[in-house]
């Protein structure tokens, strides 16, 4: 049988600053019908490269230099544009890794998703409209109706993935290309989505491309996984087998690194870090208005919860939970509709002009979408000396010697100083964030979701790297998390949050494998596991 995507000995190269990088070298797979397909490996390795080359989306400086890549009975490699536009979204479904820049913000939501389905001829009208509904309810996304007439901005980081997982869903394609899909979703939502990508397989005869860097998820859902190592193919087989026993030394690293439910690895506190209270919330409420609603969401309903000096505090929960929100109000970047919010005693919402400045210095955010995030225009290295700047703090020597020296804390090569966040990977250009935020040496750092987008390698690092700050320096986290394995690893407290509400909190290792709340349990219920270890 003829797979429905065969590629052959694909090379890919592109032009830089630097000179010429090959990113892909001799690349073979096949994938058939109603099979997927996992490909993992770190960032950087060559993952969403070889997704753009099916879909035909290279950038403008990259280049296939060797290798075919066929559709079925057709050879796409060097197809003319106005195939491809007819072939992608068709026949070629695409769930890309970043929600923002992919969803076009002037557009409702359920607009962008009945053009997909008009564009290509398969409804139009109210048929259309209703399909986008039904389309937003498959994809996890709770009154569809309601949200169809909503913008991007008006969603959470995970709706906004969902709303894309939608869109690519709509045309009920042959192949699906994943890059990421749920690395913003929580677990119970991420199940969700899974599932209804894996009825399109058995129902459709899909064929799934799941790009990731979750082993745990890739071995849960896939029924083969290529490991892909600087850009080259380093290891493929059936899924259970290469997670049973892994040949290549690059899987048995990344199998190693990947964390477990079992694992802890936080600095224990000592007495002066449990009785200190560095931010404390009380009855913390914010609200918002939906368009054509009476009602106002409240985002976070109520809730109480201290960071002492020294220790991780994590809330986990599933998107459009509240979790963000109450990072937002931490951070002081939005002001709490009732209750308060006080830093080492002081009411935030009293902070002005130096005041507030030094507050900032003192907590430092690195937000979940490392590409929206980065300011284009910037090389790395302005990015991350940009808080130096603005706070005075040395020159440009002794600020160019800080770029390097953070830089080489989250394990990016100094050369990359003068790169651009284009020429990063996602993964890339989130260490980039984690470096900013390190750079004036703040009390606590405020982390959404900042390692769902590194691959299990680097995520060990940056997690390693926040345990020995945190053990020699005494820095305070803020950890928002939907990794239920990461939060064991890291936190001291863990606070569970749904619908804007704490239902629950307590010791990870307590919470998570004796969760008392019935949510909770679904959360943990929800969590990846290899399919020879599913219960």
């Amino acid at each position: 049988m003829t797979p429905v995507l065969s590629v052959r000995g694909l090379s890919v190269t592109f032009d830089t600053s630097q000179g010429p990088v090959q990113a892909l070298t001799d690349i073979s797979l096949d994938l058939a019908a109603g099979e997927t397909v996992a490909v993992v490996g770190e960032s950087g390795s060559g993952k969403s490269t070889l997704a753009s080359c099916v879909n035909r989306l290279l950038a403008d400086n990259g280049r296939i230099t060797a290798g075919t890549i066929a559709l079925g009975d057709h050879d796409i490699t060097r197809a003319p544009e106005s195939a491809m536009t007819a072939i992608r979204g068709r026949r070629i479904g695409l769930v890309p890794q970043d929600p923002m820049t992919n969803l076009n913000p002037v557009m409702t939501v359920g607009a962008q998703i009945t053009e997909a389905l008009e564009v290509h001829g398969l409804a139009s009208g109210r048929t259309a409209r209703e399909r986008a509904v039904d389309l937003l309810g498959q994809a996890g996304i709770d009154r569809p109706g309601a949200r169809y007439r909503q913008y991007p901005h008006e969603f959470s980081g995970g709706m906004r993935q969902r709303v894309l997982i939608a869109m690519a869903l709509a045309c009920r394609p042959e192949v699906l290309l994943a890059d990421e899909p749920t690395s913003a979703l929580d677990v119970t939502v991420q199940r969700r989505v899974l599932d209804q990508m894996t009825t399109l397989t058995t129902e459709l005869g899909t064929g799934v491309l799941l790009i990731t860097h979750d082993l745990a998820l890739a071995a849960e859902r896939a029924d083969r996984v290529i490991v892909m190592h600087r850009g080259r193919i380093v290891e493929s087989g059936d899924a259970a087998a290469i997670i049973a026993s892994p040949q290549h030394e690059y899987t048995q690293r990344l199998l190693a690194a990947a964390p477990a439910m079992s694992e802890v690895k936080v600095a224990p506190p000592t007495t002066t870090e449990e009785t200190e209270t560095l931010l404390e919330v009380s009855g913390a409420v914010r609200r918002y208005r939906i368009r054509g609603q009476r009602e106002q969401l409240r985002a976070v309903d109520g809730i109480d919860l201290t960071i002492p000096k020294g220790r991780t505090v994590a809330i986990v929960g599933e998107s459009g939970s509240g979790k963000s929100t109450a990072a937002r109000l931490a951070l002081r970047l939005e002001r709490a509709d009732a209750g308060t919010i006080r830093y080492r005693g002081t009411d935030l919402s009293g902070l002005r002009g130096q005041d507030l400045l030094a507050y900032r210095r003192a907590i430092q955010p690195v937000f979940q979408n490392p590409y929206a995030s980065l300011d284009p225009r910037y090389t790395i290295a302005q990015v991350i000396s940009e808080p130096l700047r603005v706070h005075g703090v040395g020159d440009a020597t002794t600020r160019r010697k800080a770029v390097e020296a953070l830089l080489d804390r989250v394990a990016l090569p100094v050369a990359y100083a003068d790169r651009r966040p284009h020429e990063l990977s996602g993964g890339q250009r989130q260490r980039v964030a984690i470096a900013r935020a390190l750079a004036l040496d703040p009390e606590l750092v405020v982390m959404d979701e900042a390692v769902s987008a590194l691959d299990v390698l680097v995520q060990e690092q940056i997690l390693d790297l926040m345990v020995s700050l945190q053990r020699d320096q005494g820095l305070s986290y803020l950890f928002i998390s939907h990794d239920l394995a990461v939060v064991q690893l890291v936190a001291h407290h863990v606070y569970v949050m749904r619908a804007g509400r704490i239902v629950e909190s307590g010791d990870p290792a307590t919470v998570f494998h004796s969760p008392q709340d019935p949510y909770t349990q679904q959360l943990v219920a929800a969590v990846p596991r290899p399919r020879q270890q599913a219960s």
